[in-house]
C-alpha cells in the first residue's frame, strides 16, 4: 500500500510541477490576464492610475505576495519526501513484489546496505535527484521571497517557472525509464542481493552529496534562465547565484572526495583515481561549478563576463545530466547488443537534448544583448580569473572526450579500448600547468588595471621559494619523470603565493589596522574560503605528486610469521583467519605493524565472498601514519604454498585527503559565515 502512496505522489509532483511551471510564469498570467481584461473601451477613466503592462495581475502587488511564491514548492517538496519514504520502506521490509528491490536487495543485507540500496538503482537515484531539487525549489522560492516584498517578483517567478517544469520533467523521465514503484505479478522468494562493490558506507553517503550539488547546479540553471529571459545578467544576478555555485561545488567536490577515497581503500593497488566513466562524470560538472565561481565573482564585482558566465551556467548542469545518462544507460556497448536491450534511459537522453536545446537558443537569442561598455585590461585579476575558467572548462573537455571516446568507438567497431592515466596526464599537464601558475597570480592583482612591475614585488618571495622547491627534489631525485617534479614545484608556488599575500593582508597593509585580528576579520569569509581552498589544492597536489616519485611497492609470497619491509615500517604476517559476515564469508589475515621495532597497530585486509551474487572482493586495509600510509591487501595462494601480499607504502598520501578536506571547508567556511553575518548583522562584509 506505501507503494502505490508513493507512486501516487511522485504522479502528483510531475503535476504540481507544471502547475509551478505554468503559475509561476509572469509571461503567461499576463497574456491571460490580458485576454480577461473588458474590451469595451481603450480609453482610461480621469483620475484613475493606469494599469502598467508588466503588471501580472492587474492590481499591483497581488501576484507579490510572498505565500504564493512558498506554497507549490512546499507541496512539491512534501510528496518528494513521501515518495522517498515509500520507497525506503520497500527497502527495509524488503518487498520483493518491487522489482526494483529484487534487483539490488536481499533478505540477509545488513539494514545500512538496505537503506543504500535504495539509492543506487536507476529509479531510485532519480528519485534522490527529485527530492534534492525540490529542496532546492523551496529554498529558491525562500530565497526569492526577499524580492517579492519589494515588487520584484518577475525575475524569481520565472526562476521558479523554470524549476517546475524541470522537476516535471524529471518526474516523467523517472517513470518512463525506471519506474522504481511498479510492482510484478509474480514476488520472487527472495531478491539477487546488493552489489558486493556498493555494499559500502561511502557508496552510500556519496549518493546524496552528488545529487544535491547537480540540484544545486539546477538551481543555478533557472536562475541563468530567468537572467536571459529578462535581459539581466547583471550583479544582482551573480549575488542571487553566490550560495547554489559555493553549494554545488561543496557537495560535489565532497562526492569527489568520497569517491576517490572508496577507490583508495576498495583496491589492491592503492590507486585512488581511475579515470573511468563513473569518476570522470563526477569530476566533469566540478570543474565547470569552478570555472562558474570564479566567473560569477567577476560578475558580482565589475559587472563583465556576461555572456561566458551565463554559458557556464548552463554548460555545468548540461555535463552533470549528461553524466549521469553514460553512467546509467547502455547506449554505447556494441551495437549489436543494443538492439536487444529495453529503451533504459531514453527518456533522460531525450529530455536531455530538449531541455539544452533550448537553453542554448535562449542563449544565442540573448547573447547579444548582454554586451557591456565596462572592459577590463590585459594585466588585471578578471583576466587572470577568465584566462584560468577557460583553462578549466579545456580540461574539463578534455576529459569529456576521454571519456565519450572509448565508448562511441567500442559502439561503432565493436573493439574495446582504455582510455587511462598515460592519456589525461599526457594532454592535460599542458593546460594545468599554466592554469596552476596563473592561480597563485589572480588573488594578488588588482582589478581593472595592475602594472607588471608591482606583480613582481609581491611575488617575488612565493618565486623564490618555489624555485628552491623545485631545485632541490630535482637535484635529489634527478632520474625522475619531471612531470611529478613539476607538480611539486607548482605546489609550492601556489602555496607560498597564497600564505604570502595572506601576510601582506594581515600585516602590511596599510589600510588595515593594528591588530590583525580585526584584519582578519575585514579579510572577509570570501578571501578566506579563497585562501583556504588555493592552499589545500597546493597541498593535495604536492601529496600526490610525491607520492607517485616516492611509492615503494612490495608484492610477496609469505608465511606465517614472516616479515615484509616497506617504507620505515615492518609488517608481520599472522596468517588467515576463517570468519563468517553479516551476509558474507571472509578469509581475514592479520599483520601486526612495526615501527622503529615498536608495534603500532594491527592490520586487517581481506578477501569476501558474497554467496548471493558468488563474487568475491579484495578489502585493503591502510595505516594513515604521519609520514605517509602503508596499504596492505592479500591476494590468493601462491605456487610455493605462501599467501600473495601486496603492500604499498605511500609517502605524504595524508597530504592528498588533507588538501581535499582543506578545500572543502574553505567553500563551507565561506557559506557558513555569510549566513551567521547576515543573521548577526556586526557591519563585518559578507563578500
Amino acid at each position: 500500500m506505501l507503494a502505490e502512496l508513493g507512486h501516487f505522489a511522485l504522479l502528483l509532483m510531475v503535476v504540481t510541477g507544471i502547475g509551478q511551471a505554468v503559475l509561476f510564469s509572469p509571461l503567461w498570467i499576463h497574456s491571460s490576464l490580458r485576454m480577461l481584461r473588458p474590451q469595451t473601451s481603450t480609453a482610461t477613466p480621469q483620475g484613475s492610475p493606469e494599469l502598467p503592462d508588466d503588471d501580472p495581475v492587474g492590481v499591483t502587488g497581488t501576484a507579490a505576495k510572498p505565500a504564493n511564491l512558498f506554497l507549490l514548492p512546499a507541496v512539491i517538496l512534501l510528496l518528494g519526501l513521501l515518495a522517498e519514504g515509500a520507497l525506503l520502506n520497500a527497502f527495509i521490509v524488503s518487498d520483493f513484489t518491487l522489482p526494483v528491490v529484487t534487483d539490488v536487495s536481499h533478505s540477509s543485507t545488513p539494514m545500512l546496505y538496505r537503506i543504500g540500496a535504495a539509492f543506487t538503482p536507476d529509479g531510485g537515484a532519480m528519485l534522490v535527484w527529485l527530492v534534492a531539487l525540490s529542496l532546492v525549489n523551496l529554498l529558491l522560492a525562500l530565497q526569492m521571497g526577499k524580492s517579492a516584498k519589494t515588487g520584484d517578483d518577475h525575475f524569481g517567478r520565472n526562476a521558479l517557472s523554470i524549476l517546475g517544469l524541470l522537476i516535471a520533467v524529471l518526474g516523467v523521465v523517472t517513470l518512463i525509464d525506471a519506474d522504481p514503484f511498479l510492482r510484478s505479478s509474480v514476488a520472487p522468494l527472495d531478491g539477487r542481493g546488493m552489489n558486493p562493490q556498493s555494499q559500502d558506507l561511502l557508496k552510500v553517503l556519496r549518493e546524496p552529496f552528488l545529487y544535491l550539488g547537480l540540484a544545486g547546479l539546477t538551481g543555478i540553471f533557472a536562475l541563468t534562465l530567468a537572467g536571459l529571459l529578462d535581459r539581466r545578467i547583471d550583479r544582482q544576478l551573480a549575488e542571487s547565484m553566490r550560495s547554489w555555485t559555493i553549494g554545488s561545488w561543496v557537495c560535489l567536490g565532497t562526492a569527489i572526495a568520497i569517491n576517490a577515497y572508496r577507490s583508495y581503500s576498495e583496491q589492491a593497488w592503492g590507486g585512488w583515481w581511475y579515470w573511468d566513466t563513473a569518476e570522470n562524470s563526477l569530476l566533469l560538472p566540478w570543474l565547470l561549478a569552478t570555472a562558474l565561481l570564479h566567473c560569477r565573482a567577476v560578475l558580482e564585482k565589475t559587472e563583465t563576463l556576461r555572456g561566458w558566465t551565463a554559458f557556464l551556467g548552463i554548460t555545468a548542469l548540461a555535463v552533470g545530466w549528461f553524466g549521469v545518462y553514460l553512467t546509467r544507460s547502455g547506449l554505447f556497448v556494441p551495437l549489436p547488443e543494443t538492439q536487444l536491450l529495453p529503451s533504459d534511459s531514453t527518456g533522460l537522453l531525450v529530455s536531455f537534448c530538449a531541455v539544452f536545446a533550448s537553453a542554448y537558443y535562449l542563449f544565442w537569442r540573448s547573447v547579444e544583448q548582454m554586451a557591456t561598455s565596462r572592459y577590463f585590461e590585459v594585466i588585471s585579476r578578471e583576466s587572470a580569473m577568465f584566462l584560468n575558467s577557460v583553462m578549466l572548462a579545456l580540461v574539463a573537455a578534455v576529459v569529456l572526450i576521454g571519456t565519450i571516446y572509448p565508448l562511441v568507438l567500442k559502439w561503432i567497431t565493436g573493439d574495446p579500448i582504455t582510455v587511462g592515466s598515460p592519456f589525461y596526464v599526457k594532454v592535460l599537464v599542458p593546460i594545468v600547468l599554466p592554469l596552476l601558475f596563473l592561480m597563485a597570480f589572480a588573488p594578488a592583482l588588482r582589478w581593472r588595471q595592475d602594472e607588471i612591475w608591482m606583480i613582481g614585488r609581491r611575488m617575488k618571495l612565493a618565486a623564490i621559494l618555489s624555485l628552491i622547491t623545485v631545485l632541490f627534489v630535482s637535484i635529489r631525485f634527478i632520474e625522475m619523470s619531471p612531470a611529478p617534479l613539476i607538480g611539486i614545484g607548482l605546489a609550492g608556488w601556489v602555496l607560498t603565493a597564497s600564505l604570502s599575500d595572506l601576510w601582506a593582508r594581515l600585516w602590511r597593509h596599510p589600510e588595515h589596522g593594528e591588530s590583525k585580528y580585526r584584519n582578519l576579520q575585514l579579510l572577509g569569509p570570501r578571501y578566506v574560503s579563497m585562501t583556504l581552498a588555493h592552499i589545500g589544492l597546493a597541498i593535495l597536489i604536492a601529496g600526490g605528486s610525491a607520492s607517485s616519485i616516492w611509492e615503494e611497492q612490495v608484492v610477496v609470497s609469505a608465511r606465517a610469521g614472516q616479515s615484509i619491509q616497506a617504507g620505515p615500517y615492518n609488517l608481520q604476517y599472522e596468517g588467515v583467519s576463517l570468519l563468517a559476515g553479516e551476509n558474507y564469508a571472509t578469509r581475514q589475515a592479520t599483520f601486526i605493524l612495526y615501527r622503529h621495532s615498536l608495534p603500532v597497530t594491527e592490520l586487517f585486509p581481506e578477501i569476501r565472498y558474497y554467496p548471493t551474487r558468488g563474487v568475491e572482493t579484495r578489502e585493503a586495509d591502510i595505516w594513515h601514519g604521519r609520514d605517509g600510509d602503508l596499504h596492505v591487501s592479500i591476494g590468493d595462494r601462491a605456487d610455493d604454498g605462501g599467501r600473495v601480499v601486496t603492500v604499498h607504502y605511500l609517502p605524504m598520501m595524508p597530504w592528498v585527503w588533507g588538501g581535499m578536506l582543506l578545500m572543502l571547508i574553505g567553500g563551507c567556511f565561506s557559506i557558513l559565515t555569510r549566513v551567521v553575518l547576515r543573521l548577526k548583522n556586526t557591519g563585518v562584509p559578507a563578500s
